[in-house]
């Protein structure tokens, strides 16, 4: 059932939305003029356990704010305190602010009624992305998470329409069926076997116009419904995922090694931007790009160790902040899209990070020579008092008196 703000824009996104293409051929990209990242605002489960979350908030090309707003998760005073604390003041700082939404998992109870207008007219004015995850409380929801996406102004921009209280609880595999699309090409689906395997759906209707780029087929069933839906609509554009990506439902997609490029892409994609076009290449770079994360988590772990022994860590500082000027300058590349530039930067910078980490190993062995050496004087000294004891006590005798006769007592 659609909603009755369905009658009051029907114009504007009948007009402007009404077939599905790929987003870069059809629309500007949003971007943050003055970073060129996307700017995700995240309403669900981000902390609820493992999700796209860090993803978004490590990789250079986004920047993400999370709401707490699922009801299965989070008490209600959270929630609203959530609310309070982080969501937009204004329409405006919405639309000026951020360039992607993300609803996963997300009770519609959790917004403000204002709030469901400023998401539509966002994605139809403004040319912001919207995405829906599915879960119990997104879509038509169950009858333990009350309320209906499809009633609020939000179903007028959404690619399929909800309806209420439908759930398929049987599981099912993920079947693309649009192997062109720039999007589906981007990602290699057909590695993903068991871990395209979901347990649960949210049961929808498909928008006229719309055609799915995968379905939820029911294992050991003829049964398939809406998965991965699409549309362009007024400036913007709107991204349906019907089966969750955070668990339980999408326990086996988390373990999918492309998951993250996965949520990357689909960030690129709604918010009308360009699809790597080499994405082995892209892949790569971001392979890079953590390895670096982690392997600079650790030198300053190291560097924190050995300062604590009063060792000079000021060279290896150095060499950290030019192997950090090294990787801004490759995730400017990765933003521009000059992937191979990226490359490049990144391997420099993983070089020049590997640098100092033998340097700061050489201090750390330094630092840890003394300790060494301090105990081994104290276990050397300690041995060398505690053998005089018992030399004085056992051989010396000094603690011991000559008795002249013992004498035995009658038994």
């Amino acid at each position: 059932m659609l909603s009755k703000s369905t009658l009051v824009v029907p114009l504007v996104v009948g007009v402007l939305g009404g077939l599905s293409f790929d987003a870069a051929s059809c629309r500007e990209n949003r971007r943050d003029p003055s970073t060129g990242r996307i700017r995700i605002l995240y309403f669900g489960d981000a902390f609820a356990g493992p999700s796209p979350y860090p993803v978004y908030a490590n990789d250079p090309l986004t920047t993400i704010l999370p709401i707490r707003a699922s009801g299965f998760h989070d008490s209600t005073e959270v929630i609203r305190r959530h609310m309070r604390a982080y969501m937009p003041r204004t329409e405006a700082e919405l639309r000026s602010g951020f360039d992607m939404i993300i609803v996963s998992d997300a009770n519609v109870q959790s917004f403000r009624a204002e709030y469901f207008n400023w998401f539509r007219d966002a994605v139809v004015r403004s040319g912001l992305g919207l995405v829906m995850i599915g879960g119990l409380e997104t879509f038509g929801a169950v009858p333990n998470y009350p309320g209906s996406w499809g009633d609020t102004a939000v179903a007028d921009v959404l690619p399929v329409i909800c309806l209420p209280e439908k759930w398929e609880s049987r599981e099912g595999r993920m079947e693309i069926s649009q192997p062109e699309n720039v999007f589906v090409k981007s990602l290699p689906f057909d590695e993903l076997g068991p871990m395209g395997i979901f347990f649960g759906c949210n049961i929808v209707a498909l928008r006229e116009g719309v055609a799915p780029l995968a379905f939820y087929s029911v294992l050991f069933k003829p049964l398939q419904y809406p998965l991965l839906c699409f549309w362009d609509v007024g400036n913007g554009s709107s991204y349906a995922m019907t089966a969750d990506w955070t668990p339980a439902g999408g326990t086996n997609f988390l373990r999918w090694p492309h998951y993250g490029n996965y949520a990357l892409n689909l960030a690129i994609y709604v918010t009308g931007g360009r699809i790597p076009e080499d994405p082995l290449a892209t892949y790569e770079a971001r392979r890079l790009m953590e390895n670096y994360r982690n392997q600079r988590q650790t030198l300053e772990g190291t560097l924190d160790f050995v300062s604590k022994f009063g060792a000079n860590v000021v060279p290896v500082e150095r060499m950290l902040a030019e192997a950090q000027q090294a990787r801004s300058q490759a995730d400017r590349f990765y933003l521009d899209g000059e992937i191979d530039k990226c490359i490049e930067g990144e391997m420099r910078a993983l070089r020049m990070l590997d640098s100092a980490f033998k340097r700061a190993y050489e201090l750390r062995d330094e630092a840890l020579l003394w300790v060494y050496l301090t105990e081994w004087l104290v276990v050397a000294s300690t041995g060398m008092v505690c053998g005089f004891v018992l030399w004085t006590i056992m051989v010396r005798r000094r603690l011991y008196r000559e008795v002249g006769e013992t004498k035995l007592l009658p038994a």
